[in-house]
């Protein structure tokens, strides 16, 4: 039991963290995760702690508040032996004794407390309270240490290890420095600069002169300012051009912690690189290079960029000459590969996707394209195309991965599918192929989308179904953290698919069922790739949607198109504030209890006492309901009769028969509970 005092005094800190420069994309985690983690320690040493931040550039880590001028007083007692255990015959036992050793403490200060019926020594201990000062640098120290690191170094001859070097640090608390070792380096009045402008040591003299000397070495500390100031004035430059910044949320945020002072600038190329497609000029310009795309009013690609240079510098013009030179290199390759590409057509490519390994365990691309074929003629009746649109499909199938063989592609790997799309488009193919081959990666994340068009669902349907089961199948199944073949990647897409649109107009279990059987796979692996798939649209549900798992788990585990999933929640949640909602979920797992796993007849029973046919005849009701609410009130009365059932008879007869009908009768009925939702997942 702990007691605590809460203060009301409050000093702020700031702590500065330099290093060599980090990835940009590991910047914004590792900065948060020090914050919390300071947080944390502060928490443990009885600090209280109010109006974090956690900031950061490429070569700084800064986390500053307020914190409380000393501990929060803690008042704890700490329960001993039995009282009948502690003396005897009226002296202190060994017992009593080893226990006092432990707190330090005399046997006259003991105390007692009661906990039930039984009584118990004790002993209260008042904490000492001690001052922030000496206990903040060990609370840092401590957090840097825990920060978690998907890679790490090691540098000088010390075992220091972080994802880049430590070069300094600086604990301040008001104006005062705190004495502080992180990395083996100690805490100093100093900071440094913008490496272009002010490489050099900035004196700092406490918290209020930071942000000067910041400024001074033209450092933006706040990425929020930094981003506007890239989104500011690069819009002014595009503007200058004619043209607008094409916006990537993904690549202003990589940008933003490549820099500590940005300063944008306009750059141009040649207009006769315009030929290629903008899918690969943009990716050109932004994955390898860094750069804006500019675009018009229109959203067509312009023949300039905008880069982002770290500080001021000198001599912009030569800045931006070398940056052009680069592109321009650049750009040039894209076009010798485009128009190498052109003098072949997607179907050239097709035969050589036989030698091209999908994976060592699942077989070459050409395999997996005629294990789709297969899948897909013995299930095409269960998909929306016509005969022409099947037609159609087959030849997505043969030409859906051929631009894995086209330079551009092997140039550019994140253009797969893309310029699949765009070569048949340039070839004259129907829109349904086009968007269907420019789909095949859809969803490629957690926030995508879907396919939007039937045949581009059926695709990665199918795709995803080979790779999932027949993956599991052969060994490749995801286990804790490790999931190198993106398999929960994949079953989410399934899931996501199924559940968001109407391709699939079944239970989902049915399909995995048929993919399995087509596959050779295992009715094991089957059923684990289908879970794998049912787990993580649940995960996705209650992340993106919000919906917990309580809920949507009673939803997808009924036998049921997981495309009525939000008609069928709506239904649960409302009946779940009916009156008669206790009973039935009762008389549910009442019925679950007794019969455990049991093979259903296909024939009806025939009940022979009055019991047994109420429940007959409220199996039959609730089984031709027309509608949820038909089925809802069939299901309160055949809930009632079940409760009867029970009452009048003996379930487990000792006669075989008469048991196995029963029996039979309430599997019946229990089937009829989980109609639109598991009543048993709830």
């Amino acid at each position: 039991m702990k007691a605590y005092e809460t203060l009301g005094s409050w000093r702020p800190f700031l702590v500065e963290v330099g290093v060599e420069e980090i990835p940009s994309h590991y910047v914004r985690d590792i900065v948060m995760a020090f914050g919390s983690l300071i947080a944390e320690e502060l928490g443990t040493l009885r600090i209280e702690l109010e109006g974090i931040q956690s900031l950061a550039t490429p070569r700084r880590l800064v986390v500053m508040g307020q914190v409380a001028s000393q501990q929060t007083a803690l008042a704890e007692t700490v329960r001993g032996p039995l009282l009948a255990n502690a003396y005897k015959d009226g002296a202190a036992t060994p017992a009593l004794l080893g226990f006092c050793r432990r707190l330090n403490i005399s046997p006259g200060e003991i105390e007692t407390m009661g906990e039930g019926d039984k009584t118990y020594v004790c002993a209260r201990l008042d904490k000492p309270v001690e001052p922030v000062d000496g206990l903040l640098p060990q609370a840092i120290e401590h957090a840097f240490s825990k920060i978690p690191l998907g890679r790490s170094m090691r540098w000088g001859t010390q075992d220091y290890r972080f994802i880049r070097p430590v070069r300094w640090c600086s604990l301040w608390l008001g104006d005062r420095l705190l004495p502080m070792t992180v990395a083996g380096v100690q805490s100093s009045a100093l900071t440094y600069g913008n490496r272009t402008d002010h490489p050099g040591p900035l004196e700092v003299r406490g918290i209020a002169s930071y942000e000067q000397a910041l400024a001074k070495g033209l450092v933006v500390l706040d990425p929020a300012r930094r981003e506007e100031a890239i989104a500011s004035e690069s819009a002014d430059l595009a503007a200058s051009a004619g043209g607008e910044v094409a916006h990537d949320e993904a690549l202003m945020e990589e940008v933003v912690h490549l820099v500590e002072w940005p300063t944008p600038f306009l750059g141009r190329f040649d207009e006769a690189f315009l030929e290629v497609p903008a899918p690969v000029l943009t990716t050109s310009m932004k994955v390898h290079q860094r750069y804006f795309p500019v675009t018009d009013h229109t959203g067509h690609l312009m023949p300039y960029f905008i880069g982002v240079r770290n500080g001021i510098g000198r001599d912009m013009a030569t800045v931006v000459h070398g940056n052009e030179k680069v592109l321009r290199a650049r750009l040039s390759d894209a076009l010798y590969f485009y128009r190498a590409d052109r003098r072949r057509r997607l179907q050239d490519h097709v035969d050589a996707l036989d030698r091209v390994v999908f994976h060592a365990k699942l077989g070459t691309y050409g395999d997996k394209i005629r294990r789709l074929h297969e899948l897909f003629d013995k299930t095409a009746s269960a998909w929306p195309l016509g005969a022409s649109g099947r037609e159609v499909f087959h030849r997505v199938l043969d030409l859906y991965k051929a631009d894995l063989l086209t330079q551009v592609v092997q140039e550019f790997p994140e253009l797969q599918g893309t310029m699949g799309s765009i070569y048949a488009e340039q070839e004259g193919m129907s829109q349904d192929i086009v968007q269907a081959i420019g789909e095949q990666y859809h969803p490629g994340y957690q926030g995508d989308r879907i396919p939007q068009t039937a045949m581009g669902r059926i695709l990665v349907l199918l795709d995803r179904l080979d790779t999932v089961v027949l993956g599991i199948e052969r060994g490749l199944k995801p286990t804790g953290s490790e999931d190198p073949f993106g398999m929960r990647r994949g079953a989410l897409a399934i899931g996501r698919i199924l559940e968001e649109s109407r391709i699939w107009d079944q239970p989902p279990e049915l399909l995995f069922m048929r993919a399995g059987e087509i596959l050779g796979a295992g009715d094991t692996a089957v059923q684990e790739a289908f879970d794998l798939s049912r787990n993580r649209l649940g995960r996705y549900l209650e992340s993106e949607r919000h919906v917990s798992a309580q809920l949507s788990s009673p939803v997808l585990h009924a036998h049921c198109p997981w495309h009525t999933f939000d008609t069928r929640l709506a239904l649960m949640e409302r009946l779940r504030t009916d009156p008669s909602w206790e009973i039935v979920a009762q008389t549910y797992k009442r019925i679950d209890r007794v019969l455990g796993e049991v093979e259903i007849s296909p024939e009806l029973p025939a009940g022979g006492l009055p019991p047994e046919r109420a429940v007959l005849d409220g199996v039959r009701r609730a089984e031709g309901a027309r509608g949820p609410d038909e089925w809802w009130q069939a299901l309160v009365a055949l809930s009632d009769a079940v409760g009867q059932l029970f009452d009048a008879v003996l379930v487990n007869d000792p006669d075989p028969v008469v048991q196995a009908a029963r029996r039979q009768i309430l599997a019946r009925a229990r089937l009829c509970f989980n109609r639109y939702f598991h009543m048993n997942q709830d």
